[in-house]
């Protein structure tokens, strides 16, 4: 092993693009893995045990009597349970790192762990997420498979002993690969792989690696899997350039829902964070709710694209205010039923379910166009494909990746036109908000773009001449008990304090996460309250900087520490007064305002 280690380190400096290749061979096997696994627990547990059958994307035109089939009611709630409590028991008893869709994972490790991704997420990952997926759960494959994914490329890197910047570059590669393959999307799972890290930017350097690992994955899935679209689409769809007036419209009513859906995720993932139950109850408690919407809308089940295979056929142009309705509720069932699953601690992804959304808000948007103008809407079809990608933009902030995806998904080139339109508007008026809360507004907000800035204008400013004030919320006193500490860490929702005793000297930094204690344990610590206080529970080896103190020093505490903030002292003082404290974002908040372009040196 350390020979080989040797020889891969000491290929030339282009050896990031062999890297690539190779772990896109390695996604594109994992994902084969993945992808069998899902479909072998769903064919079993649904066509087999519980007699429903789940549609399937490029299958057959099927009648709307077809859902109203009776299969068995008690294992169609059951099994969504089931997977809940197998993905519960694999938080509890192994790593609680496969919670969720995965991306979130993706992009923290990205912007601040260096690329680096920890050696069980990808098998932990893997045996959640085909759990979960395997038994109904409402999500998509993608989310998992961009994690595993961006877990094999760190760990090849690691391997090879990588500085941060390839590792980083190489677990990007990793995630492309894994969705260009899951997706069948080569070219789309690189530019999402590169756009989704930012909600007005991306990763530009990244993206030949991506291109070469997501083609190499895509090409070793296909192999084995088929290399068509996953959705068939064969309408001629764009006839007239008045038409894209009404994509304008679809474009508008996406992006409200997109809000309305990122608002239902987050609180109800807020519900599941404040249940005092076990962990492991929550994934089950959340398949639970998922099995009985299930029992009564299949159709939410699973990652909905043979739904919106049908939509496509036109299998739902009933009267139109039925059709209306039927695209309307299921959008919004999809919003709860993908909340639970997910924010109770499922593992799935949530890029498949928006993409199924949006398809039933162009559904819904295209009836009624038909409706009122059917000369110059003759179809409802394209409005599903189209609304697909408005949809996906509206709530990820990857524009380009959705209409890229989403014409690699269905074939569809010559909607092309009005796929741009609604990405670019649906981006223009939903970057204030994602569904990922890791995602960072650019370059200058991540530390993996630290020294984009220009070091030279960060010397020259002293921190008294940045900042006239600074923060102080977290900031505690030394014998605050715990209980407080934690009802105050959700109260201003920041889980690292500034300890400081009665004469306002800085005594060090208190972190909860370094903590032992389960965050449903905590309130049940009150009768230790004489013992647990805050000075008892700090790093004592703390530095600071001083208000004459440059922007660059305070960058490099923040840089060379887990910290996220600095405290800012006053030395000058009887006591070393605590003035405050400031955090990266502040800093990258003043440098943007300076309006300096970053360095290219």
């Amino acid at each position: 092993m350390g020979l080989l280690r040797k020889t891969l380190i000491r290929i030339n400096a282009r050896t990031i693009y062999l890297f690539s290749f190779f772990t896109g061979i390695a996604s594109g096997l994992v994902a084969i893995a993945f992808y069998k696994a899902i479909h072998f627990l769903l064919h079993f547990n649904f066509e087999d045990l519980a007699h429903l059958h789940l549609l399937e994307p490029g299958g057959k035109v099927l009648n709307p009597q077809d859902f109203t089939q009776q299969p068995s009611a008690w294992l169609i709630i059951l099994l969504p349970v089931m997977g809940g409590l197998v993905t519960g028991l694999i938080l509890q008893f192994w790593t609680k790192d496969v919670a969720g869709g995965g991306t979130e994972e993706f992009l923290d490790a990205f912007h601040n762990q260096s690329g680096t991704l920890k050696r069980r997420t990808a098998p932990a990952k893997f045996l959640a997420s085909v759990a979960t997926l395997g038994s109904g759960g409402s999500g998509g494959k993608e989310g998992p498979m961009t994690l595993i994914g961006a877990a094999i490329g760190s760990l090849f890197g690691r391997f090879v002993k990588m500085g941060a910047r390839a590792q980083r570059t190489l677990m990007l590669s990793g995630a492309a690969g894994g969705l260009g393959a899951i997706f069948r999307a080569p070219l789309g799972g690189a530019i999402t792989a590169v756009e989704v890290l930012y909600k007005e930017d991306f990763e530009s350097d990244a993206l030949i690696p991506c291109i070469i690992a997501s083609v190499t994955a895509y090409t070793t899935f296909g192999a084995f899997e088929g290399y068509g679209h996953i959705l068939k689409f064969t309408a001629n769809a764009f006839h007239s350039p008045l038409e894209l007036l009404f994509y304008v419209a679809l474009a508008l009513v996406c992006t409200a829902a997109g809000y309305i859906f990122v608002r239902v995720y987050n609180f109800i993932g807020n519900v599941f964070d404040h249940l005092k139950i076990p962990i492991w109850a929550k994934p089950t408690l959340g398949g639970l709710l998922v099995g009985a919407l299930g029992l009564f809308f299949p159709e939410v089940l699973g990652n909905g694209l043979g739904v919106v295979q049908q939509a496509i056929y036109g299998t739902y142009n009933v009267e139109w205010s039925q059709a209306l309705k039927f695209f309307l509720l299921l959008a919004g069932l999809k919003m709860i039923s993908t909340s639970l699953t997910i924010r109770s601690g499922g593992s799935a992804g949530v890029m498949v379910p928006a993409l199924f959304i949006g398809a039933m808000i162009g559904g819904a948007v295209g009836t009624v166009f038909h409706t009122l103008f059917p000369g110059l809407v003759p179809s409802v079809t394209p409005f599903v494909v189209v609304g697909m990608a408005a949809f996906f933009a509206a709530v990820t902030n990857a524009s380009l990746g959705a209409l890229v995806m989403v014409t690699e998904l269905t074939g569809g080139y010559e909607m092309l036109p009005p796929l741009m339109l609604v990405a670019v508007i649906s981006l223009i008026f939903s970057h204030r908000w994602s569904i990922y809360k890791n995602q960072v507004a650019n370059k200058f907000f991540s530390k993996a773009h630290l020294w984009d800035m220009n070091p030279a204008i960060l010397k020259n400013i002293s921190i008294a001449d940045a900042f006239k004030t600074f923060q102080n919320r977290a900031i505690i006193d030394r014998k605050m008990h715990l209980c407080d500490i934690n009802k105050l860490a959700r109260k201003v929702h920041d889980f690292e304090f500034l300890v400081q005793d009665e004469k306002q000297k800085l005594l060090g930094i208190l972190t909860l996460h370094d903590l032992e204690f389960e965050e449903e344990d905590i309130d049940d610590l009150s009768g230790l309250d004489d013992l647990l206080v805050a000075e008892d529970m700090i790093h004592h080896k703390i530095t600071f900087v001083t208000p004459k103190d440059n922007l660059l020093k305070a960058m490099r505490f923040l840089s060379n520490t887990k910290f996220s903030k600095v405290p800012v002292v006053d030395t000058s003082a009887e006591h070393n007064q605590l003035k405050g404290y400031i955090t990266r974002k502040d800093i990258l908040k003043f440098y943007n305002n300076l309006g300096v372009k970053p360095d290219q040196d």
